[in-house]
């Protein structure tokens, strides 16, 4: 079984790679456009300019690398790109600025699951949420990311994706413009979609946090012959539903003892994540002087190749939380 992994790079895009896409954080203006069977999507932020790129990888066999699955296509359908190769596929779309957010990206996200299960890809294992001023209010007084997870769960209801179909997800902000969205998805086979032992499903939220809950699972496991892939979601320091920790170091603490209450359950049902690391981490951090601790503290909490844990300023998805991972385990 083949499935998407990120490769993080400085610079230029890589040459003679063949990735489904590339993310560049560190833009000064949103972008998105598909050239040479390949999406590409800009992400305004803070620098240095950074570059994620999606190969395909097979879970079968001893190598990990870039591998070819066949042919390869890809689009620019009614403002959503997409590229697929093989069972994989790659799609994401922006959303302009606007005083609400609801109505478009509810259309949007039914568009975006409409043309996957068009293509054919109708599991989706992971999906990516970036919002300009994600804290600030939009024109009726509301939070811009209540008034975001309004939209998205209302577009899952109207597609008839059931709770327990959510995929992993991450909901950052951006440092300007609307709403940046992405996913990826197979052909076949539908990922495991986890809970946390020790928080609430999002999806279960009580009123307090905004319309409609969060829409999302706290990991999702693509499980292959011989390699067992867990992307977890975005995690920060939260039990329950409740939002602990005033400081970075204490919010640190929390969001490594929630990360590994997560890998311990997740190891319970899939034996080849006892045997693994994460290969791959994202760290966004809210305050730059934060940036540090942040780094030490989860380079000495996880094995994970320093180069491929890049971090991010960023606000995150609370006022009150100052930090935020995600990442991609295989073992």
């Amino acid at each position: 079984m083949m499935v998407l992994l990120p490769v993080y790079h400085s610079g230029t895009v890589e040459a003679g790679a063949s990735p489904l896409a590339t993310i560049r954080y560190g833009g000064t203006e949103a972008g998105l456009h598909v050239d040479d069977g390949r999406v590409f999507m800009t992400l305004p932020g803070h620098p240095p300019v950074l570059h994620e790129s999606w190969h395909p990888v097979s879970l079968s066999g001893k190598g990990m690398g870039d591998v070819s699955t066949g042919q390869s296509l890809s689009g620019l359908e009614d403002g959503i790109g997409w590229s697929c190769e093989g069972d994989l596929f790659f799609a994401g779309f922006w959303v302009q600025d606007q005083p609400e957010l609801c109505e478009a990206v509810q259309s949007h996200y039914e568009r975006l699951i409409a043309l996957a299960r068009e293509k054919g890809f109708g599991h989706v294992y992971r999906m990516w949420n970036y919002l300009g001023a994600i804290n600030q209010d939009n024109a009726r007084g509301e939070e811009r990311y209540r008034d975001f997870c309004s939209g998205r769960s209302q577009a899952f209801e109207v597609m008839n994706v059931s709770l327990g179909e959510l995929p992993a997800a991450t909901g950052i902000g951006l440092s300007s413009g609307g709403v940046a969205v992405f996913l990826i998805a197979h052909r076949h086979v539908r990922g495991i979609n986890l809970e946390n032992p020790s928080q609430l499903p999002a999806y279960h939220y009580p009123p307090r946090y905004g319309r409609r809950s969060p829409s999302f699972a706290r990991a999702t496991v693509m499980e292959g012959v011989e390699r067992t892939v867990l992307y977890l979601s975005g995690t920060a320091s939260i039990r329950g539903h409740e939002s602990v920790g005033e400081t970075v170091e204490e919010q640190l603490s929390v969001t490594i003892e929630t990360i590994r209450s997560l890998l311990d359950a997740a190891r319970k049902r899939f034996s080849r994540l006892e045997n693994g690391r994460f290969e791959s981490m994202k760290l966004y951090v809210r305050h730059p002087e934060d940036a540090v601790v942040v780094r030490e503290g989860i380079s000495q909490a996880f094995q994970c190749p320093l180069e491929q844990s890049p971090l991010f300023i960023a606000d995150i998805c609370r006022t009150e939380l100052l930090l935020e991972v995600e990442g991609v385990f295989v073992g």
